[in-house]
């Protein structure tokens, strides 16, 4: 959002603020969501449908009418309105100033520093479909693999996005384990078994996980636990990976690395909100 968010102001001069500013009831986004409006673009949603469609409108003649810098609406979010969600929403409209873009790029960076962290220990094809789906999520990704060409094939590719997703090459990976923040989701994709092992092991060593998955089969599964056995970790710590990873449901094509990563992301999503 951060680059998405530079981007625009730089191409789009003239520029109006949206804000949900009260929220009553059931509404399709939260106090403070916003988005930016040009005469020609749009950045960011305040929810979709008639609320937005009608903001939208409404920014765009203030900006053409330049006869004030601040609008107040109040919606109420019911069939009379053409949308059904129930609640009474709050909008405010706002020219952009220098102190406004500032005040939006403060909130971006609040908001990426909020974000749960997933660590994704390998960055073959699943792994590559999941940092995809993570790229416009509330995620901080580290990814870590031992192949320095892939690697910087994928920071090439995701460089836009430096702002939440970091790459690592690394012989060891499962040192950076240690110093990653409290609650976090783990995911194991490597192309050893026997690495994805010593990872798992060393994910299980920490207090607080908020998720942790191996991808693999039963018997894969089975593997793991007879090794952490062997290591002396409980049951209960073992009973905590996921694998098979994603949700178990019936799924034509549910074996693609597409299919896989959005199960796994929507499973990993639920978690981390638990915690």
């Amino acid at each position: 959002m951060l680059k998405e968010f530079d981007c625009f102001i730089k191409t789009e001069k003239e520029l109006a603020l949206i804000e949900l500013i009260t929220v009553k009831g059931s509404s399709p986004r939260e106090v403070g969501a916003w988005m930016l409006v040009s005469p020609q673009k749009c950045l960011n949603t305040i929810g979709g449908g008639v609320l937005e469609f009608s903001m939208v409108a409404e920014a765009k003649k203030m900006m053409k009418d330049k006869s004030v810098d601040k609008l107040f609406f109040k919606s109420n979010l019911n069939p009379k309105f053409d949308q059904c969600c129930g609640g009474v929403v709050s909008c405010q409209i706002s020219t952009v100033t220098k102190n406004t873009m500032k005040m939006i790029e403060k909130r971006i960076k609040n908001e990426i520093s909020n974000y749960k962290s997933l660590y994704l220990f390998g960055a073959g094809h699943v792994g590559k479909s999941v940092i995809k789906l993570g790229l416009n999520l509330p995620l901080k990704i580290t990814v870590t693999d031992t192949r320095l060409d892939l690697v910087k094939g994928l920071q090439n590719q995701f460089r836009d996005y430096a702002d939440t997703i970091r790459f690592n090459v690394d012989a060891i990976p499962e040192r950076i384990i240690k110093s990653s923040p409290e609650n976090s989701a783990y995911l194991v994709m490597t192309h050893s078994h026997a690495t994805d092992f010593t990872l798992i092991e060393e994910i299980l060593s920490l207090k607080k996980i908020g998720y942790v998955g191996m991808i693999g089969s039963k018997s894969k599964k089975l593997s793991l636990q007879k090794y952490l056995k062997r290591k002396n970790i409980s049951d209960n710590k073992a009973d905590l990976v996921r694998c098979p990873i994603g949700r178990p449901i019936k799924f034509s094509g549910r074996k693609s690395p597409e299919v896989i990563a959005a199960l796994t992301i929507s499973d990993i999503l639920e978690s981390l909100e638990n915690e």
